[in-house]
């Protein structure tokens, strides 16, 4: 069970720290800090590599406490915690019960931080297209001295793209 508890209580400290780096994306992106951005990107992608390694260690600890409660050992955590909540084992209930809690505010946060994402490219979008409305007026004096518009060639490039 050492190992478990052990795989577990690291499993609850990496969610844990991409709970806080979510909430600070949250600010971030609230505050429209597009610069932080970029950082935020980067401690995400190491933080999701060092998630993927102990994803192994975790599973091998789950399927060696599953084979030894007689289950099989493709049973899930959950099944793992169902077994040994009934033997009396509390804590690895404790951080099964933490670790969904924790899942449930990082989805509620990835959520909320694709919502606010959208907006805001949306929002800028809206922003572009007004833009490039603006630059494709033409305004000239028409023969008779009246004011006319029309439409020019100029166009906003995506360097991006």
């Amino acid at each position: 069970m050492n190992e478990l508890d052990v795989a577990l209580a690291r499993q609850l400290e990496l969610q844990e720290e991409l709970h806080a780096l979510l909430k600070r994306e949250t600010q971030e992106l609230a505050d429209v800090h597009v610069d932080a951005m970029a950082e935020i990107n980067t401690l995400k992608n190491d933080l999701s590599l060092r998630i993927a390694d102990h994803g192994s260690i975790l599973k091998k600890a789950i399927q060696e406490v599953a084979v030894r409660e007689g289950l099989s050992p493709s049973a899930t955590l959950g099944d793992v915690n169902a077994k040994l909540s009934k033997n009396g084992n509390r804590d690895i209930t404790r951080l099964y019960a933490e670790l969904n809690v924790t899942a449930d505010r990082i989805k509620e946060l990835l959520s909320l931080n694709y919502e606010i994402a959208s907006r805001f490219a949306a929002s800028l979008s809206n922003s572009l297209d007004l833009i490039a409305r603006i630059i494709n007026q033409n305004s000239t004096y028409g023969a008779s001295g009246s004011y006319q518009q029309r439409a020019s060639g100029a166009l906003l490039i995506n360097r991006e793209a």
